[in-house]
């Protein structure tokens, strides 16, 4: 065994100098990279859930309700000596001088946080951050650092909420169980609860979120756990939810969870077009190395020794790329996090031992099922191979080496999704692009081969393409794919939000204004017509709960669906009105006519709750119950940004219970005090800028594009990869071609016409396929799910070419030269 390691360590610097070699090593460190690198963040992410999820909810158990806690949960919190505290979130306007901003408002008792610390700055002449396990002092507000700059403030200035005003305190560094940036555009403003009565800000139709924060010993907690679910299910309390330490931030658990899939198998997909390089590779490597293998041979070299040198080399690139791409991985990963921003946990811990030793085991993983039958077929090598040139391949099985490499995708697919029907999914979407790429490619090649030129270096690129078409195929679809996917990102980022605001009309309401009282109706359409807006239309909102289906109780566990399942626990916002709304399109049924019970339900909600025409529904109302059958389905024009309902019914069965109003408007941007003089005059309003919304939605798009598009790039690098590994595959054949065309007098131009030809056909094929199928994609993507008009096909088409094109002439360009500088001997010697 020492022999061997001397052996395999002398001839490691020569073997080192082999491109072969070299492209399989980066192949690998490509693949582990982008593996890692997703690897990395999942695993910090999920130790901040372990590890802080007392500090994630503030507490040991939270009690979470869309209607304020029942006083039983706090009077048995009492009994059993837990610590107790309690929160009310809920959107609100907040004003410095003439500058009003919508702010998530968060109204906190003085035990607030039970467990964890907030960190706050500038409480006194602005100090450093300040760990504080204290709310803000009463008539004093903390905002988060973006507040300030929208408002134009600074610390001591005076903050109006609702009818109180308040002292700009602190700014918020740190607030741990507020959640991550997806889930809270509006920037936060933490109050005293004691102040909150006096901002009469809460009323009738008003969306807070009541939390009892609890803490204590593990076995108090256990108990209060225990009778809390007794309770919810005993007296059927609805939109109550429970939340723990091993479920804590659900909502933030299940969307990160599905975001890590998905950047999981996007790294999947760079693992499986670099597995397309590292299978080149190592072929190309076992043809150069069979040489070697066969003299060995006959010198005596056993087939066990033989066998025990590639286990040592695949090991050696094992440890070698799994080191580089852990490495690059982390760096990756460090970037992702900057990039993702506030759309994830801050203060993640530091990196564990997993991702490392993940990381190994896939580098061996991928080299075994890609690598390991090419190089493993050496030890089979004969000794009269060096006589019989002719046998320029190894006996590798061309069927063990397809199910090798098809039972490492599968694995690598099935590991990253983590769900079988998602991972079914993902293998049939790559498997079925991966099929009609291989299939237009070699349509494609067929046509050419049959066009008939007089030009010479194209009939010659042609034909010597055509000799090693499937090359040229692997060529054409692993870059289409990675381009496409590529693509994709640039249209969703770019045009899809583009087109959809550009089917708003121009004079489309930007302003909603929610939690209008009957009362004060009249006094705002005077305000808004005297500022030169058109009179608003107010529409009724009432709140009820869906509570039975067809005279059967129905609950969120009633239903598969996470969405059907959110709208079943929250409380609906019903409405009335006895003429069809503005861009209502009705589709089934008859609109209301009448006072008799009746609902017209948007066509997207019935099918999110399976239901149907006839369905009786029953809604509970401020303690009524209501009962009507579903007698018309509507189809609602999103663009119109009017105000929509789901769910509409007769003036007569909701007119005489508790009601809020809404409207909505078009304000011009020279009009932009008037958001402040409405939140003056009217204090318990709430008026929602939908531009800016639109703003924060592009800024997360973009965060998430440039992730995506980061993660994209080594899927990039790796079909590039690819390219160079098939032209190496090929580079015997290639070589030949030019000693044959430089002993009949073939000038480098000529060479290099016919190297460019070759390449811009691979480019051109590719790029073309892949922004076609960007295209549809993105096309059908706005058309079934998004509802608006995408045409952007030429764009699409043009930019995969032009992408296709420079990869291609990037990859070819120092082969080509090389071809060209070596003389028609040279040509000779590297080509047999």
């Amino acid at each position: 065994m020492r022999q061997l390691l001397s052996s395999f360590c002398r001839g490691l610097r020569q073997e080192l100098r082999s491109s072969e070699l070299i492209s399989l090593l980066l192949a690998v460190t490509l693949s582990v990279a982008a593996l890692s690198s997703v690897s990395f963040l999942a695993d910090r992410m999920q130790r901040a859930f372990q590890y802080d999820a007392r500090q994630l909810l503030a507490a040991d158990l939270l009690i979470a309700a869309d209607q304020p806690i029942p006083e039983t949960f706090i009077e048995q919190a009492h009994s059993k000596q837990l610590q107790i505290a309690q929160t009310v979130v809920f959107p609100s306007m907040a004003t410095v001088g003439q500058q009003s901003k919508l702010a998530s408002l968060k109204a906190v008792s003085p035990q607030y946080p039970l467990r964890g610390a907030l960190q706050v700055q500038g409480l006194a002449n602005g100090s450093p951050l300040t760990p504080l396990i204290s709310s803000p002092p009463s008539g004093s507000v903390w905002v988060d650092p973006a507040m300030l700059g929208s408002l134009q403030a600074t610390l001591g200035d005076q903050m109006q909420l609702g009818q109180k005003s308040f002292v700009i305190a602190g700014v918020l560094e740190r607030e741990l169980d507020r959640g991550a940036g997806f889930m809270n555009f509006a920037p936060r403003v933490m109050m005293s609860l004691a102040d909150l009565s006096a901002t009469e800000l809460l009323g009738p139709g008003s969306r807070a979120t009541y939390r009892l924060l609890l803490a204590g010993r593990d076995d108090q907690i256990a108990a209060y756990e225990q009778w809390a679910k007794a309770a919810i299910e005993s007296q059927n309390l609805r939109g109550i939810r429970i939340e723990t330490l091993d479920n804590a931030q659900p909502v933030l658990r299940k969307t990160l969870e599905r975001a890590e899939r998905f950047l999981s198998l996007i790294a999947v997909l760079t693992a499986m077009v670099a597995s397309v390089a590292i299978a080149l590779s190592a072929r190309r490597y076992a043809i150069k190395q069979a040489d070697s293998c066969a003299v060995l041979k006959c010198f005596g070299a056993t087939s066990g020794w033989i066998l025990q040198k590639q286990v040592l080399n695949i090991v050696f690139l094992g440890i070698v790329s799994a080191g580089l791409g852990s490495a690059l991985g982390y760096l990756v990963q460090l970037i992702l996090t900057s990039l993702l921003g506030n759309l994830i946990l801050t203060n993640l811990p530091g990196i564990s031992m997993w991702p490392v030793v993940w990381s190994s085991l896939l580098a061996l993983f991928l080299l075994l099922g890609f690598a390991g039958p090419p190089l493993m077929a050496l030890v089979k090598v004969s000794p009269i191979r060096l006589i019989r040139k002719e046998f320029n391949s190894i006996n590798a099985s061309s069927f063990w080496v397809g199910i090798c490499g098809l039972g490492t995708c599968a694995a690598l697919v099935a590991i990253a999704a983590q769900d079988w029907k998602l991972a079914l999914w993902a293998g049939f979407s790559f498997g079925g692009a991966i099929l009609v790429f291989l299939s237009c490619a070699y349509l494609v090649l067929n046509a050419l081969a049959s066009i008939q030129t007089q030009r010479f270096s194209i009939h010659f690129a042609i034909t010597a393409q055509s000799r090693r078409m499937g090359f040229a195929v692997m060529q054409i679809t692993a870059l289409g794919i990675a381009l496409m996917a590529l693509l994709m990102i640039l249209l969703l980022r770019q045009d899809l939000l583009s087109a959809w605001q550009g089917n708003i009309p121009p004079d489309a309401p930007n302003r909603f204004m929610i939690n209008v009282q009957d009362e004060q109706k009249s006094a705002i359409t005077q305000s808004l017509v005297a500022a030169g807006i058109s009179k608003p239309d107010f529409y009724p909102m009432v709140r009820g709960r869906l509570i039975a289906i067809n005279k059967r109780e129905v609950s969120s566990a009633d239903f598969k669906e996470d969405n059907a399942k959110r709208l079943v626990d929250r409380e609906f916002n019903l409405s009335y009105t006895e003429q069809l709304p503005p861009g209502n399109r009705i589709t089934a049924g008859q609109w209301i006519s009448g006072d008799s019970p009746q609902i017209s339900m948007e066509t997207g909600i019935a099918k999110t709750l399976n239901l149907k025409m006839g369905d009786q529904l029953t809604f509970e109302v401020a303690g009524e119950q209501i009962t009507a059958p579903i007698t018309s389905l509507r189809k609602l024009d999103w663009s119109s940004m009017r105000v929509n309902f789901f769910v509409i019914m007769p003036p007569a069965q909701l007119n005489a219970l508790p009601q809020s109003w809404i409207t909505s408007y078009y304000q011009t941007p020279d009009q932009a005090v008037l958001d402040f003089q409405i939140s003056q005059s009217f204090p318990n309003l709430t008026v929602v800028d939908v531009s800016t919304s639109l703003r924060q939605i592009q800024d997360v798009l973009n965060k998430l594009s440039a992730a995506l598009g980061l993660l994209f790039s080594f899927t990039i690098a790796a079909a590039v990869l690819v390219l160079i590994s098939a032209m190496a595959a090929t580079q015997d054949d290639r070589y030949r071609n030019a000693a044959v065309l430089k002993a009949i007098g073939a000038s480098r131009q000529t060479l290099a016409s016919i190297a460019c030809f070759e390449l811009l056909v691979i480019g051109i094929t590719a790029g073309a396929l892949a922004g076609l199928f960007s295209g549809i994609a993105a096309w059908a993507l706005g058309h079934f799910v998004l509802e608006i008009e995408f045409h952007a096909f030429f764009q699409a088409l043009a930019l995969g070419i032009t992408f296709g094109v420079l990869a291609c002439l990037l990859a070819g360009y120092r082969f080509g030269q090389k071809i060209q500088a070596a003389t028609a001997m040279e040509c000779l010697r590297e080509g047999y």
